[in-house]
């Protein structure tokens, strides 16, 4: 049974995507044909069991040294870290890309938007956060909590903190968005080759940006795709496999969508969002990590 013995596990909304295609194309590395499983944060895919997950997304494992899991969610979701543990051993190392966490909570903001899950404004959507999460756990629909988790997805510290209860700091490597992936994206690479062991490979293509701000060219398709019902049964009647259902659906989603510059945040509102949500948790992760984050608008 081949398993993996890597994860990027977040933070959402902070260029995984992008990471995802370029370790892709390593000769060593192997990755799952859909970006995120979401095994270990799902309870419908936990409870399919480990077999489950190695035939689904690891079945095509041949002599690759690293094989990943890309599912930002794990560092959101609280039981993930257990779940690993248990299932996959305290062995397993893990790549975490830590965004100015206003920047994140407003680009995954827009994603909602854009998605037409959320109507309200983004300061008004990060007040009734606490309320929307809370009725979605009630209901046990994950989701929905995941929609609507814009400031709870960027405090850094209490996710890796839950983390730090199973696994040893040394097994994580960290990278700082904006003043390692963004400004200096080869020595980010260099890193995390290193950090895996396998050797860097200057012919791939390092120039990759993955799934940009977007707006729907085609809102109709969107709509088709998040509707319910009768309908679902048929497509999975017709398509049994999920990684080839997850596939079609992302693709589809890809070719639906066009790339804009959403209007930024002018700098009382960074202030403000800054101030109400993140002082504290960007204080005690810099202690943590012994490093200024320099997020401050």
């Amino acid at each position: 049974m081949s398993l993996p013995n890597f994860m990027c596990i977040g933070a959402a909304k902070s260029g995984t995507t992008t990471l995802y295609d370029l370790l892709r194309q390593h000769p060593n590395v192997y990755a799952p044909s859909f970006k995120e499983p979401h095994y270990f944060d799902i309870p419908s895919n936990y409870c399919n069991g480990i077999e489950w997950y190695n035939k689904t997304y690891f079945n095509s494992v041949k002599q690759q040294q690293v094989i990943m899991d890309f599912t930002p969610s794990y560092l959101y979701e609280r039981k993930a870290a257990k779940r690993i543990f248990t299932t996959l051993g305290k062995d397993i190392k893990f790549l975490v890309i830590l965004r100015n966490p206003v920047d994140r909570a407003y680009s995954h903001y827009l994603h909602s938007k854009r998605d037409e899950h959320e109507v309200e404004d983004f300061l008004k959507a990060l007040a009734k956060e606490e309320e929307r999460i809370n009725d979605a756990r009630l209901k046990e629909d994950y989701l929905t909590e995941l929609r609507f988790s814009y400031v709870s997805q960027g405090r850094y510290y209490t996710m890796i903190s839950n983390y730090l209860k199973y696994f040893p700091i040394e097994q994580f490597l960290f990278i700082h968005f904006e003043q390692e992936f963004v400004a200096n994206r080869i020595e980010s690479i260099k890193k995390i080759f290193s950090f895996l062991g396998i050797d860097y490979t200057p012919e791939l293509n390092y120039t990759l940006r993955s799934n940009s701000a977007s707006v729907a060219k085609f809102i109709w398709i969107k709509r088709l795709l998040q509707r319910t019902g009768c309908w679902r049964a048929i497509i999975k009647a017709l398509i049994p496999s999920l990684k080839f259902r997850q596939i079609i659906k992302n693709r589809i989603q890809r070719a639906s969508i066009s790339s804009f510059i959403p209007t930024p945040l002018n700098i009382a509102q960074r202030e403000e969002v800054y101030q109400l949500y993140f002082t504290e948790e960007i204080n005690k992760l810099e202690q943590l990590l012994n490093r200024k984050m320099n997020w401050k608008a």
